[in-house]
């Protein structure tokens, strides 16, 4: 049996016995995944990118496996550091609530769960945090930026390339988010013509040399960004890497990282949001911006896909951020932290519920659009090619076209669904307090 036949298999008989949906249980099964136990064939040889685990979310997973193959390693245990390990590193969770408007276009709705919405930016920070020796080139020339490439991977050196998820094909954005939407994945060697790319996936995949410039010049903030890492002669301590990292995470649920953007983010963001849901005054509450039908159906799809997929682990990754405050504890010796693990897990408790109403919200399009992107994320698991994946993405898009909720039960489900955002940020809010005492005692 292939890896992924066995991880689907474990991931369907959780769904059975729990009732979870895919992207819950999918969480759990590889949250629980441990690679000191794979077979030698899975572990990389010293300096090389050959492991291609695989992990809850793609572009952490890929970064982590980059760590793995430079030899970056969890002093407590003298063990690979884990996928929650590093996204807690990088800052693990935040908020953003923000609406996009464009003349002729409808009303984009974006809910961010990650400490920085720019996933580019989380997984260098992540990098540099650790106090490795990055080397990060940037240029708008394809030629040289393939050159500079080339001459990494002889050396043997994976590279980090920021690209666009949506020009890399197979995602699901709205095409007006193209030359937007920045992701990592590690460039691991060319073969001939072509190169295999970790896209966290679980498995290396094969892009033509026109395929991968494409992509990495797509993202237009950062044309063919790359980041090469070596690993420090001295050892950072991780546990002061760790604290700092957390202090970080603290400061941003109340400081925006963007000026004028401060209601946007952090507890302002949500309060904002959960106010908005149900005002019919303000010309940018949800009775007014998403009254009814498509509009309607949309917005709710993308807040399920945003609590749930887009740039987080499931649970607005308040899961795996628990994880990680779990390890946090054992390295440091600080229980304290393992406290505010419980309290976060609790979070994701809340999170989950919010999301579960929303694909459970008797709305038909609501209902096959949350259906599409577990589909989606299934097919991802499989390694289906890109072309597969984009006809699913597609499919997601279409689920909610020409919707026909009416505007008397969108007022009622926005009700409803304001009630379960309260309660997560309730325990949003205990478990911040339960970290920043936590951290108090350090």
């Amino acid at each position: 049996m292939t890896r992924q036949s066995h991880l689907k298999k474990q991931i369907r008989a959780r769904m059975e016995k729990t009732g979870e949906r895919y992207s819950t249980a999918r969480a759990h099964v590889l949250g629980s995944f441990d690679p000191t136990t794979t077979d030698a064939a899975s572990k990389p040889a010293p300096g090389m990118h050959n492991s291609y685990l695989p992990g809850v979310r793609r572009d952490t997973t890929a970064a982590t496996n980059l760590l793995r193959s430079i030899g970056v390693r969890n002093p407590h245990g003298d063990t690979p550091l884990s996928e929650a390990m590093f996204t807690g590193i990088a800052g693990g969770v935040g908020f953003l609530y923000i609406v996009f408007e464009y003349p002729n276009m409808p009303p984009l709705l974006s809910v961010l769960m990650r400490y920085d919405t720019a996933a580019d930016q989380f997984a260098i920070t992540g990098l540099r945090r650790l106090g490795l020796g990055l080397e990060v080139s940037e240029t708008t020339s394809a030629a040289k930026a393939q050159k500079t490439l080339d001459a990494a991977l002889s050396e043997g050196r994976p590279a980090l390339c920021v690209v666009d998820l949506a020009s890399l094909g197979g995602a699901t954005l709205p095409g007006t988010m193209a030359g937007m939407a920045p992701t990592v994945v590690v460039v691991t060697e060319r073969n001939g013509d072509d190169y295999d790319v970790d896209l966290g996936l679980g498995g290396p995949f094969r892009m033509t040399a026109p395929e991968l410039a494409r992509a990495r010049a797509s993202y237009k903030q950062a044309k063919h960004r790359m980041a090469v890492a070596t690993r420090p002669e001295e050892v950072v301590d991780l546990a002061i890497v760790v604290d700092e990292a957390i202090a970080a995470t603290i400061d941003r649920y109340e400081n925006a990282p963007y000026k004028g953007f401060a209601s946007n983010f952090g507890f302002a963001g949500m309060r904002k949001w959960v106010r908005l849901l149900t005002d019919p005054k303000d010309k940018k509450g949800w009775p007014t911006i998403f009254p009814e039908g498509e509009r309607a159906c949309v917005a709710l799809r993308r807040t399920y896909q945003g609590l749930e997929y887009e740039m987080t682990p499931p649970a607005g990754g308040r899961g795996m951020y628990a994880a990680f405050l779990r390890e946090a504890a054992a390295l440091t010796g600080h229980a304290p932290y393992a406290s505010a693990a419980e309290a976060y897990d609790q979070a994701a408790s809340a999170w989950t519920r919010v999301s579960t109403f929303i694909a459970e919200c008797d709305v038909p399009e609501v209902a096959t659009g949350c259906e599409m992107l577990d589909a989606y994320a299934e097919l991802l698991d499989e390694q289906a090619g890109l072309a597969q994946a984009q006809k699913a993405a597609d499919r997601v898009t279409e689920s909610t076209r020409g919707g026909t909720l009416p505007k008397a039960k969108a007022l009622e489900i926005y009700a409803a669904l304001a009630g379960h955002v309260e309660a997560a940020i309730e325990a949003e809010e205990e478990a911040v307090r339960t970290l920043r005492a936590a951290r108090a005692g350090r």
